[in-house]
């Protein structure tokens, strides 16, 4: 697929992830939501706060460090392993 070059986050825990290729995945994150590494994407402010690496999609810090396995971050290996699960 190659490198991130958009990520826009929805109210309904949805990433539209845009690649430099023109492709794109809607990608529902609401299942991960319930495991111990995304669970503090809860918070709907939080989960809308990205920063876009190469291959990877990742959360700032949560406030309290027992919230998160730190740093937070879904690589594209990740997305496509899921969608394809």
């Amino acid at each position: 697929m190659g490198r991130i070059l958009n990520v826009t986050p929805s109210d309904d825990y949805t990433l539209l992830v845009e690649f430099e290729q023109g492709n794109k995945i809607l990608f529902n994150m609401k299942p991960m939501l319930k495991s111990l590494p995304y669970r503090s994407l809860n918070d709907l402010a939080r989960f809308k706060n990205i920063t876009l690496e190469e291959k990877a999609i990742r959360w700032s810090d949560p406030a309290a460090p027992d919230e998160s396995i730190v740093p937070l971050r879904l690589t594209l290996d990740t997305i496509l392993f899921t969608i394809r699960g």
